[in-house]
């Protein structure tokens, strides 16, 4: 699963910087204040890459989980072996693709002696992608407001030494397709859901 990703604002990370600044210009002052960087929770807002009507990519800001049919808590991620089964994300698989940008990721293992141990685990690139699906909801207060969810998949082998899942990560050309709304063929997309295939770098928190 992902739990929580980071979104590092530091003067290396240009990818990322830059995507803040154009949220920054987009928004209004009260809106883009609720984009936060560093650790970034559930309910958080973050930014999301789309592409929108005029088949243009969008960056945008969003809230990351879906409301839970329970009616308690919010659904942050999505199993990629379900997506085209469950109701919730069959039915926006092709119409509502995004990319979720990240500097990583973090996950805890668990401990012979019970204790969960956390790590954030990075790629050898500054920043990177995770595949995402999003929706329109309204809340409590008959506001309408977007949300996205995080693709997971199987963990890669170094991986699966703190955690048996982890989220779908793409590089650029992967993020193209991915985001290519007339690509509509399942066994193309599960294709990109292979687990990660570079190394990954993981750094006790």
């Amino acid at each position: 699963m992902c739990g929580r990703f980071l979104l590092a604002d530091d003067t290396e990370n240009h990818e990322i910087r830059k995507i803040i600044e154009e949220i920054n210009m987009k928004y209004g002052p009260e809106e883009a204040s609720k984009l936060k960087t560093g650790e970034i929770f559930p309910t958080n807002f973050a930014p999301t890459i789309i592409i929108d009507n005029t088949n243009k990519i969008n960056i945008t800001l969003m809230k990351w989980g879906f409301p839970s049919h329970k009616g308690k808590g919010v659904i942050i991620n999505a199993r990629q072996e379900t997506l085209d089964k469950k109701p919730t994300f069959k039915n926006i698989l092709h119409s509502k693709r995004c990319l979720v940008p990240a500097s990583g990721f973090f996950e805890w293992k668990k401990t012979e002696n019970g204790r969960k141990d956390k790590y954030l685990i990075r790629t050898k690139l500054p920043a990177f992608y995770m595949a995402g699906l999003y929706n329109t909801f309204i809340n409590e207060n008959t506001s309408s407001y977007t949300a996205f969810v995080i693709i997971t998949t199987g963990a890669n082998k170094e991986m699966a030494a703190i955690h048996d899942r982890m989220p779908v990560i793409f590089h650029k050309e992967q993020a193209k397709l991915w985001l290519n709304q007339n690509n509509r063929n399942m066994q193309q997309l599960k294709e990109l859901f292979t687990p990660y295939k570079d190394s990954l770098i993981f750094c006790p928190d």
